[in-house]
C-alpha cells in the first residue's frame, strides 16, 4: 500500500500542468454576402482550434457568439466574438 501511495505521488508530481484560459477572441471575415461572411468568420474560428494542436494546446469554442455585421460597398464584413479555451500543456519543473 505505501509504494503504491508514494508510486501515486511520483507520477502526479511529473505530470505535465494545465494552464487554461477562458476568453473573448474576436474573428472577422468579408464576403460578398452576410451569411457567406458569417460563416467564414466561424470557419477561422473552427481552424483556429484546429491550429492548437500543432501549437502545443488544447483549444475549444465555449460558445460561439452573435455575428454581427456591416456593410462596406458591395461586401459585408462580419465579427465573431467567440468565448474560447486556450489550454498550454507545459511540464512542471523540478525543485
Amino acid at each position: 500500500m505505501r509504494i503504491t501511495l508514494i508510486a501515486l505521488a511520483f507520477a502526479l508530481a511529473l505530470a505535465p500542468a494545465v494552464h487554461a484560459q477562458e476568453a473573448t477572441k474576436t474573428f472577422t471575415a468579408t464576403g460578398s454576402s452576410e451569411a457567406q461572411a458569417c460563416d467564414a468568420a466561424n470557419k477561422q474560428a473552427r481552424d483556429w482550434v484546429k491550429r492548437g494542436k500543432s501549437e502545443g494546446r488544447t483549444r475549444t469554442l465555449v460558445e460561439a457568439g452573435q455575428c454581427t455585421c456591416t456593410a462596406q460597398g458591395a461586401t459585408q464584413s462580419c465579427k465573431l466574438d467567440a468565448r474560447v479555451t486556450d489550454a498550454q500543456y507545459e511540464a512542471e519543473e523540478e525543485g
